[in-house]
């Protein structure tokens, strides 16, 4: 992740005040995104309170967003070997139970399922369901974490 972009958003949110919303990929690697905006890389801990973004909050896509939006079975690509090994590997970060209990529950559904999917999935409905739909109805619904 580029220091740049933490820096930035850290700059956006301290002087505009804006609401800061992660939308990644549900698998293992954009969970890994959405934990190095929130706490800082881990390969950057001596910098982390300079680079993390504790505001951030995750708007999706969530495990539990296949059923809720009805996602079709050809949405879904098993997780390899390795998905598995970092999605259990982050399980067992600290910050996840303290701070968000609710991102481990859903890595745990991941890996329950053991399934992923693109946010792309959702345009099964229609090319604007994401921006017209998905995203207005957790940003005005409030479905964030």
């Amino acid at each position: 992740m580029c220091v740049c972009t933490n820096r930035f958003l850290r700059l956006l949110i301290e002087k505009l005040c804006l609401p800061t919303y992660c939308l990644v990929d549900c698998d293992p690697y954009g969970f890994d995104i959405l934990t190095t905006y929130r706490f800082g890389s881990m390969q950057m801990a001596y910098d982390a309170k300079q680079l993390r973004c504790p505001e951030v909050c995750w708007l999706g896509v969530f495990p539990s967003d296949s059923e809720k939006y009805c996602l079709p079975q050809q949405c879904f690509l098993p997780l390899t070997a390795e998905d598995k090994k970092k999605a259990e590997a982050m399980l067992n970060r600290c910050y996840l139970q303290r701070e968000v209990p609710r991102w481990r529950l859903e890595l745990e559904l991941m890996l329950q399922r053991g399934v992923k999917f693109e946010i792309e999935a959702l345009s099964v409905h229609s090319l604007s369901f994401l921006s017209k739909e998905y995203i207005t109805s957790k940003i005005q619904g409030g479905v964030r974490i």
